[in-house]
């Protein structure tokens, strides 16, 4: 509920933000005026319709009214960051003066060209974003792995981080995730968290388990939980997972072919304490000298993996921050937000996940899924 309030609150600041200054700046141009005043009246109602009555309205309905507010609510931060700029650039300006002539003759029209040139730019950069989204890219790493895993040479992994399905990542993106994680080929597939975004409900009113129970791969389908997993129903999410044939380790391992474990570690945000990593090895009686694959969804917290020289830890969550300047504060956050790197003897590769949580933009980001392909033994 507070998170609820804290965005509604986020959402009225920038409304009223950017609809006063475009207000008094287009205050000399009336159509533009009237269109403008026209569209925050619409987006308002739109939001009002969602708050009020999301109980009572269609699937299709929620999605849509989903997808406009999310994209309005990117489009308001944009905005805002813009005016702010131009508003100081001005500010500077009328202290000392930098600016062209004509800009001080007729101050007024040269803010309503740069405001009306600014709704246009992130216009631009809001639909190539969208794009980006809505044509994931697949990222390949080469993956070197010192220990034998007995017959097994190489190994090709599909990794998917942060699907979130639910309203908003529906059923005709899970048909496009499938297919273009078994174009892959892959000989396993491993999921590093956070695959339903909130509420079951979408996810079983559109059939998203039916589609994801076509993944197969010769050495299985297994995932970790993420935060998301924890949100509403946690246990009931985890068992229709489990159920459509992806295989939730939740602090346990498995051992493919006698050959290497896959270890999944709860999500640090479950309502419980969740075990070391030393805790699942010993209890499991897992062989060290085996190649050991980790899925632990959060990358902030990688310390017990590095330290137990495990060969290769999975994670997601960054979303490497989905828009700008989102991106550049996860690079700050993470020790690695995106990509793959090498900490002593164990690979580390984050995803910056193929869907989203909110809106629907790849900016300074992308979709992706990973394949690794992954030599064991000496070189």
């Amino acid at each position: 509920m507070k998170v609820f309030f804290y965005a509604l609150f986020f959402h009225l600041t920038l409304n009223i933000y950017v609809f006063w200054r475009g207000w008094q700046i287009l205050k000399h141009r009336k159509m533009l005026r009237g269109l403008f005043a026209t569209v925050f009246i619409i987006e308002f109602l739109v939001y009002l319709t969602g708050l009020l009555f999301r109980k009572h309205l269609s699937y299709s309905a929620i999605q849509n009214i989903g997808f406009i507010g999310t994209t309005w609510m990117l489009f308001l931060i944009y905005m805002s960051m813009t005016l702010l700029v131009i508003d100081t650039v001005f500010w500077i300006n009328k202290r000392r003066p930098f600016l062209p002539r004509l800009v001080k003759r007729r101050p007024n029209r040269a803010r309503g060209t740069l405001f009306i040139v600014s709704i246009l730019v992130v216009s631009v950069v809001l639909w190539r974003g969208n794009m980006k989204f809505n044509n994931p890219v697949v990222e390949h790493y080469e993956i070197h792995i010192a220990k034998s895993a007995n017959d097994i040479d190489s190994l090709r992994i599909a990794m998917i981080g942060d699907t979130h399905f639910g309203y908003l990542i529906n059923k005709g993106f899970a048909h496009q995730y499938v297919s273009l994680i078994m174009a892959q080929k892959p000989d396993l597939i491993l999921f590093t968290g956070d695959m339903i975004d909130a509420e079951l409900t979408p996810f079983m009113m559109a059939n998203i388990g039916e589609i994801l129970a076509e993944l197969h791969a010769p050495l299985g389908v297994f995932a970790c939980t993420g935060n998301h997993e924890y949100r509403y129903d946690a246990e009931v999410k985890i068992q229709w997972l489990n159920d459509v044939g992806i295989t939730v380790l939740r602090d346990s391992a498995v051992l493919i072919n006698n050959a290497f474990y896959i270890i999944g570690r709860e999500d640090v945000e479950a309502p419980f304490e969740r075990k070391t990593l030393q805790e699942i090895i010993t209890q499991q009686q897992i062989d060290t000298s085996k190649p050991m694959i980790v899925l632990n969804h959060n990358p902030l917290f990688m310390d017990e993996e590095i330290a137990t020289n495990v060969d290769l830890l999975l994670s997601g969550h960054t979303h490497r921050g989905q828009f700008f300047p989102g991106n550049i504060v996860t690079d700050l956050k993470f020790s690695i937000s995106h990509g793959h790197r090498k900490f002593g003897n164990t690979n580390i590769v984050v995803t910056s996940g193929l869907g989203l949580s909110g809106p629907q933009y790849r900016i300074g980001s992308q979709s992706e899924i990973v394949v690794l392909n992954v030599k064991f033994g000496q070189r």
